[in-house]
């Protein structure tokens, strides 16, 4: 079966293979697809009016980008790999289709409680709070689909990680090495070995 445009529709489950820095689907692309991350890390990005890019999202193996196609014809952000990434392609019906295709609610409706799952909001509060609540949330979001969450490899760059949580890649850097002189984590590179950081909104001393 065709796209609109007369294009061949991916088959269900195929494999996309994405090199780092490019993009799985950009803003305005036509959102005919669900993509689940099955190897690396996918960011999205959102372009301001001001033509400023904020991260607004890392997505890890397990999880499911593209949700907008529920209620869109049209992607509302950039979904770029962070790394080498593989993404199994799931292809939506058309809007004419859905209609016909029942036995596909019950996915669409676990793959929507799924992404309405509350979020940490990261982007408040110290610099250390910021990144001590990035790293938790990151590694439960990993345990969440069997990956280890207490080693993390942080693909992303620290320009990455200070856009998202809104603050300076100086702060980021910084703060990750305090982070290790306290014994809360142990940087080598981009791993990042949690070992005593507190949950939640708790303050280190």
């Amino acid at each position: 079966m065709a796209h609109r445009d007369g294009r061949e529709r991916p088959a269900v489950g195929a494999f996309r293979m994405i090199d780092s820095g490019t993009p799985l689907f950009r803003c305005g692309d036509a959102a005919t697809s669900l993509f689940a991350v099955r190897q690396g890390t996918i960011k999205t990005v959102h372009l301001s009016e001001d033509g400023h890019e904020r991260i607004i999202a890392f997505h890890v193996p397990g999880e499911v980008i593209g949700l907008d196609a529920f209620s869109s014809d049209s992607h509302r952000c950039d979904a770029i790999a962070v790394e080498h990434s593989v993404c199994c392609e799931l292809p939506l019906p058309t809007r004419a289709e859905r209609p016909h295709v029942q036995g596909l609610l019950p996915a669409i409706v676990d793959l929507l409680g799924r992404a309405a799952a509350p979020s940490l909001p990261l982007a408040r509060g110290s610099a250390r709070e910021r990144v001590t609540r990035f790293l938790r949330d990151h590694g439960e979001r990993l345990r969440r689909h069997g990956l280890d969450g207490e080693r993390l490899r942080l693909s992303m760059s620290r320009s990455d990680i200070a856009n998202f949580l809104d603050t300076r890649i100086e702060t980021v850097s910084r703060t990750l090495q305090q982070l290790h002189r306290m014994n809360a984590i142990c940087v080598q590179g981009s791993t990042v070995d949690i070992i005593d950081l507190p949950a939640g909104d708790a303050t280190l001393p």
